[in-house]
């Protein structure tokens, strides 16, 4: 990581372990409903595994919950301290036993990590991956969705929420302000071109926010 690269990441790092005291407020009200097709869209099972980058204060984890009832394993990444200390107190609060938080960067999530990990723990299959409000920051948006795809199971779920305004105005400004990311980027665009049940909802919050999903490509039996 270049040194310019390396003071953004941490300034982002401070911006949201600020954001994350009033985070669960906001996201609980505007993104609701998005969220709950979000994860609907993973066909998440009792006793699977699902990864969630980044996972923030854990607002996702409930909604994991209705699926797994506390089976299988939620697996959720964050860059930010603050965000993670949050999302620790709800499975302290819950009394969840099937949730294991990490201190780490989108970018370092892929199949040399699922290898380590699954080392450190037991063999891991990656049934599902939730990738919600967090691509629209990261400049390696596509190296992320490729390498998500990568250590999903054949026929794994991918579902990304995010933003996507086509033609940004005073609000896609603001959007951008608040949240550090882009609303312009093709996301859903690109994850069209690399999965197989590709479906995407833009209907949310006025057509900003956007729900797509998709699987992972198998040809005769082998992975794409």
């Amino acid at each position: 990581m270049s040194k310019s690269s390396d003071e953004k990441q941490k300034k982002a790092i401070q911006y949201y372990n600020k954001l994350s005291v009033i985070y669960d407020y906001v996201s609980n009200w505007y993104y609701r409903k998005a969220r709950g097709k979000a994860i609907a869209k993973l066909n998440l099972k009792r006793d699977q595994t699902v990864l969630n980058l980044p996972c923030g204060t854990g607002v996702n984890l409930e909604y994991f919950q209705k699926y797994l009832e506390n089976t299988g394993l939620i697996i959720g990444i964050d860059l930010s301290p603050g965000m993670l200390e949050k999302a620790r107190s709800k499975v302290k609060k819950n009394k969840w036993t099937n949730i294991d938080l990490q201190l780490n960067s989108a970018t370092q999530i892929g199949p040399k990590w699922l290898s380590e990990y699954s080392d450190q723990t037991r063999p891991i299959t990656i049934d599902a991956v939730l990738c919600d409000l967090g691509l629209s920051g990261l400049p390696e948006w596509k190296e992320i969705i490729d390498n998500m795809i990568s250590i999903l199971k054949p026929n794994g779920r991918i579902v990304i929420m995010d933003w996507y305004i086509k033609n940004p105005s005073l609000k896609g400004a603001f959007v951008k302000w608040i949240g550090k990311g882009e609303v312009t980027r093709p996301v859903w665009q690109y994850l069209e071109t690399k999965v197989s049940q590709f479906s995407v909802d833009n209907s949310f919050n006025g057509g900003d926010i956007f729900v797509a999903s998709g699987s992972k490509k198998v040809h005769n039996g082998h992975e794409a």
